[in-house]
């Protein structure tokens, strides 16, 4: 009883001790260190599969999928311009257009295919439905174009109809689809070795096929992306073998497609676990892939190429159930994005395939009276989305490199700074907690972070889960789409974001896991459940339970657990 009593006395003493814990000061620089890649806030996207493009959108412009038009304006909300989606995958690159074709829009043409290629017949449905779609969102697309055959007579009608339906909708047509793979998958049957040289004539011959369609000269547009190779070639050794020099002037996008892991067939999908996309330096690794080549690109005189990721995911051939499906992977997408963009991509397109699938950013249903699901990635997209925004023109992304994260694999810590491209002035920071623990970690604020003459005023929001594997109770700013089958954003039982007076410096605290997203000197228009906390210059702003705080049942246990540990070193 005298240790209870004892214990009891002692908790104002230990709420200080837990209180007290070591924070992390964020050096920021008042301006980006150099000329930088910029983006914008439409930088993240979606692709879609081809084969199953009807589950997402509608079958036809009389039912459209009114839940996937409510995602997608949530997204469009957020970037306030127009969003990114694709249209393609390996099943684009192996499937017909056909004019004649009405009902059903999309047929299945081969049962006996490869669940992760499945071609389909097409016909003008398709365009139409993609048109109104993109009305109604505010979208363009890219769309693939087959290379198998470069001498195909299909791909001019399909790329003609598309321009003419589409018209500006269409950002640009990217020209096969992973041709360093046509070896191993037996696209080219009588060619022993698929090489680069085959391959810069093949999208020769196939773009000379497209200067005469009912759209028009389709090449005279310069709306072409390529190579969109994946896995096997390098990049910059493509560039420097003419593949730059023969299609400047036509293409608008350098593209790439690359997973961190293979899980086609089995692959290695065992390769990483979900403690490698928690990693920092894992991102950074990553999406210097094609570091060489990138540069090429981004160095030549201006107006060139611009480097899009034009699809990934966490792994491929449909992720990795109990990986691709967690928080863990929604933390990882938001990383790997922002890293794309320091490494110099202009976008980048998170992919999506049929129902089912672990890494699908959202499920749709098999049947008219299925329900909607939202999976863990989507949440990403509306976190980049946001922390992008800039109040002039589009954003330089920097890594913070807190914790020496960028090489440190044991940081459980990670942060950016995003600058306006046009003042160059800090207009927000993102900071991950990465600890699987409900550890709190603060992050201290300079006091000349918003600038002087500015508004001093910071505001905070969290993407958090109750831990990395959760797949459904996940929030941001304050909201949720758990439970949720009409893709419509509801208020979370979490409070929602938190502002702090940050004149004379602040601290913000994170508890992981979680990314807090930090609007410096400016309010973001898509806040919601926004409040206002009593901490001033230099004090600890609370927020939500899981958002950031440590929440009251954690506190107390560690307190209990701390105060027993002491007592007892005591008496002893």
């Amino acid at each position: 009883m005298a240790i209870l009593t004892l214990l009891c006395s002692c908790l104002p003493f230990f709420l200080q001790v837990q209180s007290a814990i070591a924070s992390t000061s964020i050096q920021i620089s008042s301006s980006p260190s150099s000329v930088k890649n910029v983006v914008d806030a439409s930088f993240l996207g979606i692709s879609f599969e081809l084969s199953y493009i009807g589950l997402y959108f509608g079958n036809d412009t009389s039912s459209m999928a009114q839940p996937m038009a409510n995602y997608l304006s949530a997204l469009g909300a957020r970037v306030n311009d127009t969003i990114r989606l694709r249209i393609g995958g390996n099943s684009m690159d192996d499937s017909t257009y056909v004019a004649s074709q009405t009902s059903p829009m999309l047929q299945f043409t081969n049962p006996a295919a490869n669940i992760n290629d499945q071609p389909v017949s097409f016909g003008p449905e398709l365009f139409d439905v993609l048109g109104q779609m993109a009305k109604v969102v505010n979208a363009k697309y890219l769309l693939g174009l087959s290379l198998r055959d470069p001498g195909s007579t299909n791909v001019p009608l399909l790329a003609g109809a598309a321009q003419q339906s589409l018209g500006n909708r269409v950002d640009a047509f990217l020209l096969g689809n992973e041709p360093d793979l046509y070896t191993s998958h037996g696209q080219r049957p009588n060619i022993a070795n698929y090489t680069v040289q085959d391959y810069i004539a093949d999208f020769s011959e196939a773009s000379s096929h497209l200067q005469s369609t009912a759209g028009g000269n389709i090449t005279s547009l310069s709306e072409f992306g390529g190579p969109s190779i994946c896995c096997q070639w390098d990049l910059a050794s493509l560039l420097q073998q003419g593949y730059l020099t023969s299609f400047e002037s036509t293409l608008k996008y350098i593209t790439m497609q690359h997973y961190p892991q293979n899980n086609c067939g089995g692959g290695d999908a065992g390769k990483y676990k979900l403690n490698y996309y928690l990693t920092h330096s894992n991102a950074v690794s990553l999406a210097a892939w094609q570091n060489s080549g990138v540069s090429i690109v981004n160095n030549l005189a201006t107006p060139h190429p611009k480097v899009v990721m034009s699809e990934f995911n966490t792994a491929s051939c449909g992720g990795i159930p109990g990986l691709s499906d967690t928080f863990g992977a929604t933390l990882w997408t938001v990383d790997y994005a922002l890293q794309l963009a320091v490494a110099g991509y202009s976008a980048a397109y998170l992919h999506t395939r049929e129902p089912g699938i672990s890494y699908n950013v959202v499920q749709p249903p098999y049947t008219a009276n299925g329900s909607w699901e939202t999976g863990a990635p989507y949440y990403a997209l509306l976190a980049v989305a946001e922390a992008l925004r800039s109040p002039g023109n589009g954003s330089i992304v920097e890594d913070l490199n807190l914790g020496d994260s960028i090489t440190n694999s044991s940081a459980t810590s990670a942060g950016y700074a995003i600058y306006d491209a046009q003042s160059s002035v800090l207009h927000s920071l993102v900071i991950f907690n990465f600890a699987n623990d409900s550890s709190v970690e603060p992050f201290d604020l300079p006091a000349n972070i918003t600038g002087n003459g500015k508004n001093t005023t910071v505001t905070v929001k969290y993407l958090a889960a109750p831990n990395v594997n959760e797949k459904t109770a996940i929030t941001w700013g304050g909201e949720t789409l758990a439970g949720v089958t009409n893709g419509v954003l509801v208020p979370s039982a979490a409070t929602g974001n938190v502002q702090l007076d940050c004149a004379h410096g602040c601290t913000i605290n994170v508890t992981g896991p979680a990314v807090a997203v930090i609007f410096v000197g400016w309010t973001d228009t898509v806040s919601n459940n926004t409040i206002n906390a009593n901490g001033t210059g230099g004090s600890s702003g609370s927020s939500p339970q899981k958002n950031g705080c440590v929440p009251t049942a954690d506190i107390l246990s560690k307190v209990i657990v701390t105060g027993l540990f002491i007592i007892l070193s005591l008496l002893l």
